[in-house]
Order: structure tokens, then C-alpha cells, then sequence
């Protein structure tokens, strides 16, 4: 008897002890299985020739392969990906191999060598006009080896090609069969992804699903299932995180100091520098702004610092120029101070007491704000602003649409470590693309190619240096901020994020 209660207590506590493991099992499996990541916006275009917004970036980055990608953490260092193995042989040749069974989805087989060369080759074929073809500018060709290997080969050394190209949007891998099928381009239905995730369903302005690939070969991603919630309104998704109804959000910079004094049960707050710049662009070729003393005196009448303080809380970092502090090619002068009475002594120079205009920005409120205090900086010199809001689509295509009529535009792109992603969009070539203020510099152009070709870090920076004096002595650039990035999450979590704080969706993973 004595020996037979021994036997049954212990037995009893294992199966007590058991059942509970299963249900914290369960539980985390559960809570492990999905997540629910607030967007500000639905994606516009996920082909990578023709990418637009953060938003496309992020989809872009979680469904198609890469033959290396950048890790999660706070340094720009990448690893691995698609390929199992690359090498740069020399300064015009790159080696890779990709790694066996990485699979298409509808049926599009294995992804081989040959997509690897129809997807970059494609991004320079002039009859595609990629705004982004920029990311492979010193490419000659793919030459295919075997059915997972080959050679990128270059016409002349490109420096950008590990830390702007490869690892970022221009590196992703389309399906050749699915893309040739949709007519060599697509929109929002790329026919075939080979991410660690996929689409499940997509409905517009609601929800995009994404599930995990079975035909990915690489890391598992760590939840089943993440569901994207576009919520343009900050404030609103701060509120949708309180209510437990999201489990990751970036939040405004106005919002940071009342989350450290009272953060909600289970949140988590991070802060990131971002490479990316905000600033006020003006059009050289519209008529009202071709004077370079108006451009001017519209540059020293606004004040920029109180556009951080007022519209950002004065977390982010002022700006002096596209390129940010802690990359190659970031100028350490102090940005200008506000001079009105030069600002005003420029227009009487130019001859114009009274002038109208309009500025065109995103409909979020901290850009908004933003666009006020200039609205009044600038009556205090007679230049009326007329504020218009746009949503994201619209405002992307403003350009274009408006082109010549485009005049003030209050912006901001994002940015890879590397600086000559930045300014290849000012370019001559990019006019209305991307290059808004339509600056047109035969120095700046062979700039921005001899940069790309230059291995010493001090050259290259000088040659940026130099393309920041162009751009201000152009006067249509009024550098405000490097956004900061500012998330909120659940502390059940480990969020994948670049060193920019932007989302890397299959690297989230449940807390340890």
C-alpha cells in the first residue's frame, strides 16, 4: 500500500504537470499562430521595377525571394537568403548559387537561374522604363551556369551592389513565366510569389492576409499567419493597439512621451533613427518658382526647426541634406537659421510683393501640421500657400499628372544605407519620376555615375558632398527631418526590424 501511493502521487503530479504544459502549449500556439500589423496604407505596386510607397516595400520584401537580404537588428549587415551561396569574384563579376527546391506558387515550378536573370535584365531593358533601374545601372548581364547558378556580370565596378541593390528592392526575384504571362509587368497580382509568405486574400482598404509559403526553403518565418490592417490615421491605430485589436503599430512622435509616462498593459516602445528624409520641394520649371531668388527667399523664410518641434515634437533629427547622420556622405555643417529679412529683401529683389501657390502632401496629420507652420512662415513674406491634402495614391501620381503645374510638394523618401540610392532620383533622367524639383545639373548627373564607380569611402563621400552643395545652391530643396520611427508592441512578440525600423515581416516572431 505504502509503495503503491508512491507510485500513484508521483504519477498523478505528472499528469497534472503534463496537462498544463499542454495547455501552455496550446496557448502559445495559439497566441504564436497570428498577429494583426497596422499599415498606413494598401499597397500600390509590387513589382519591384515599378515599387512606389514603404507599404509596396514591405510585400515586396515578404513575398518574393532574394538572393541575400538584410538582417533584422540595428547594423546594416546582410546574410543569405534564396542563394546558398555568392561570391564577387572580381570587380565585374558576382557568382552565385541558389539554394534547390525554392518553389513558385500556382504551380510555376522551381525558381532557377534563369528568373534570376530575367528579373534584373529587366529592370534596365528600356522598354520596361523602371524608374528604379537606376539599382542596376552597371549591369551587362545574367549568364546562366545551371539551373541554379550563375554570374551577374557588370560593365564597370558598381559600389552600391551590396548595400543598396542586392540586398534591398532591386534584388528581388520575379517569376519570368508569370511575368512574361501578365505582358512583362504587373500591378497588385504579381501570377507567382516564392517568399517566406504569400497572400492569402487581399481586400482593399480592409485587409491583406499573408500566410506562410510551403514552398519556401529558407528560415520559417515565425508566425502562420499575419494580417495587415491599413489604418492611415495615427491616432486611430493607437487606439486599435489599446483595444487589443492590433498587435503592432508605428506610432506618431507626439505620442512617445504620454506611452513612457502610461503605457498600456503589455506594450512595448521602440525608437529607431531612420535613413530616410522629409523635406520642401520646390518645382524649377513652373513658371512662379523659376526665379532662383524666390526659391530662396521661400528657403530662408521657413522655419524649419519649428516645423520639427510643432509637427514632430523635436524627436527626429534636422536635416542639412538627403543623406543622414551615420552614412557615407552625411555633411556635419549645422542646417541655416531662419533669415525673414533676407527672405524678404530676395522677393523685392525679384520683383514679386504677392504670390500664390500650392503645396501638395499626404493626408497625415503630422504632415499636415507640418504644412501649416510653412503656411504661415511663408505669408509672412506674401507668399499665400494653398494646402492640398491628397491620399496616397493620388499624391504619388501628382507629378506626373501635373507635371509643369506641380509647384510646392512636402515629401519624404525612405532610404538604404547606402547614399547613391538617394540620389538617383535627382537625376535629369527622373524628371516628374521622381525628381519633382525638376533639377537638371550636368555635374550632379556625372556625380552620381562616377560615385557608383568609386571603392575609396573618402572619394565617394566627397562626390556626395558636393552633389548636397548642388542641390541647395539649386534653392528647390528645404531639408526638414530625418523621420524617426517610433513602434508599439506587444511584449508577447519580437518584431523583425531593419536598422530604420522598418518591418521585416518574416522575422517577427513569438516572445522567449
Amino acid at each position: 500500500m505504502f509503495l503503491k501511493q508512491n507510485v500513484i502521487i508521483p504519477i498523478k503530479k505528472i499528469l497534472v504537470g503534463l496537462s498544463i504544459l499542454f495547455l501552455l502549449t496550446a496557448n502559445s500556439t495559439a497566441n504564436s499562430a497570428e498577429i494583426k500589423v497596422r499599415i498606413q496604407e494598401d499597397f500600390g505596386n509590387l513589382d519591384p521595377a515599378f515599387w512606389q510607397s514603404p507599404t509596396d516595400l514591405l510585400f515586396i520584401n515578404a513575398i518574393f525571394p532574394k538572393l541575400i537580404e538584410f538582417r533584422s537588428g540595428t547594423t546594416w549587415e546582410w546574410e543569405l537568403s534564396a542563394a546558398q551561396s555568392i561570391k564577387q569574384v572580381n570587380d565585374l563579376a558576382i557568382k552565385f548559387v541558389l539554394k534547390p527546391g525554392l518553389m513558385w506558387t500556382n504551380g510555376y515550378g522551381d525558381v532557377t537561374a534563369e528568373d534570376v536573370k530575367y528579373s534584373y535584365e529587366r529592370m534596365i531593358d528600356p522598354k520596361l522604363e523602371s524608374p528604379n533601374k537606376g539599382d542596376w545601372a552597371a549591369l551587362d548581364k545574367v549568364e546562366v551556369i545551371g539551373k541554379y547558378s550563375g554570374i551577374i556580370h557588370l560593365k564597370e565596378p558598381f559600389a552600391p551592389m551590396w548595400t543598396s541593390t542586392l540586398p534591398f528592392s532591386g534584388g528581388a526575384i520575379v517569376s519570368k513565366a508569370a511575368t512574361q504571362k501578365a505582358g512583362g509587368k504587373f500591378t497588385t497580382d504579381p501570377g507567382a510569389t516564392a517568399g517566406p509568405y504569400k497572400i492569402a486574400s487581399w481586400s482593399p482598404k480592409e485587409k491583406t492576409v499573408l500566410v506562410l509559403h510551403d514552398g519556401w526553403n529558407g528560415k520559417k518565418a515565425g508566425f502562420d499567419r499575419i494580417t495587415l490592417l491599413p489604418i492611415a490615421e495615427p491616432k486611430a491605430a493607437e487606439l486599435a493597439f489599446e483595444a487589443n485589436e492590433i498587435d503592432f503599430t508605428k506610432v506618431e512622435d507626439s505620442s512617445v512621451g504620454n506611452f513612457k509616462s502610461a503605457m498600456p498593459e503589455g506594450g512595448r516602445l521602440e525608437t529607431r533613427p531612420s535613413a530616410d528624409y522629409l523635406w520642401l520641394g520646390m518645382n524649377i520649371a513652373n513658371p512662379a518658382l523659376s526665379d532662383l531668388r524666390v526659391r530662396q527667399a521661400i528657403s530662408k523664410a521657413i522655419d524649419v526647426n519649428l516645423v520639427r518641434q510643432g509637427a514632430y515634437f523635436g524627436v527626429p533629427t534636422q536635416s542639412n541634406g538627403l543623406v543622414a547622420p551615420g552614412l557615407l556622405g552625411h555633411r556635419e555643417t549645422a542646417p541655416p537659421a531662419r533669415d525673414l529679412e533676407a527672405a524678404r529683401a530676395l522677393m523685392a529683389e525679384a520683383g514679386v510683393t504677392s504670390l500664390d501657390l500650392e503645396l501638395e502632401l499626404q493626408n497625415r496629420a503630422e504632415l499636415v501640421t507640418a504644412a501649416q507652420i510653412i503656411q504661415a512662415n511663408l505669408a509672412e513674406i506674401g507668399v499665400n500657400v494653398q494646402i492640398n491634402q491628397l491620399d496616397s495614391g493620388s499624391f504619388w501620381n501628382v507629378a506626373s499628372e501635373k507635371k509643369d503645374a506641380l509647384q510646392l510638394t512636402l515629401k519624404s523618401y525612405v532610404s538604404p544605407p547606402d547614399p547613391s540610392w538617394s540620389t538617383q532620383w535627382f537625376v535629369s533622367g527622373q524628371k516628374y519620376i521622381w525628381n519633382w524639383e525638376s533639377l537638371e545639373d550636368a555635374e550632379f548627373d556625372q556625380l552620381h555615375v562616377d560615385a557608383l564607380k568609386e571603392s575609396n569611402p573618402q572619394k565617394r563621400a566627397t562626390m556626395y558632398h558636393r552633389m548636397q552643395d548642388i542641390m541647395d545652391d539649386s534653392a528647390a530643396f528645404v531639408w526638414i527631418l530625418h523621420p524617426t520611427t517610433v513602434l508599439l508592441y506587444r511584449d508577447t512578440l519580437t518584431p523583425g526590424l531593419y536598422p530604420n525600423g522598418r518591418m521585416k515581416l518574416a522575422d517577427f516572431k513569438p516572445a522567449k
